[in-house]
């Protein structure tokens, strides 16, 4: 062990991502109600008239990254900023957002579990298993 070498600081961290409450106030909606409290996410929901939006922050890039790539597979509108993200059912829902707060507006391809979208196979021939 060196002892005339201080141990390094650890990285400081960035600023917070934008609060819960000041997405919301910008959707138009009032306090949203907080699904999860994690250090590493915070997640949310409110709805303005029959409009319901899901709201996120995160504590790093990367993890905002990895929740939206999740999410896409089940299809949805998301505006994207800066460690946060908004889910809405269509990218005009998002418009009084993206006006006031900013961001990206990102769309997956709708979610197609439903019929036709995985073929059901039924064999109809006696399968041998070697164990």
């Amino acid at each position: 062990m060196d002892r005339g070498r201080a141990a390094s600081p650890p990285p400081a961290p960035g600023p917070a991502p934008e609060p819960l409450d000041r997405i919301a106030a910008a959707l138009g909606c009032g306090s949203p109600e907080v699904t999860v409290d994690a250090q590493e996410v915070r997640e949310g929901a409110c709805a303005v008239g029959a409009q319901a939006f899901r709201l996120a922050t995160f504590s790093t890039e990367q993890g905002r990254a990895a929740w939206l790539s999740e999410s896409r597979q089940y299809g949805g509108t998301y505006l994207v900023g800066e460690r946060w993200i908004i889910t809405a059912p269509s990218a005009d829902a998002l418009t009084p957002a993206r006006d006031r707060l900013g961001g990206t507006l990102d769309s997956a391809p709708e979610h197609t579990h439903g019929a036709g979208a995985h073929p059901l196979v039924i064999l109809t021939t006696p399968v041998s298993v070697p164990w």
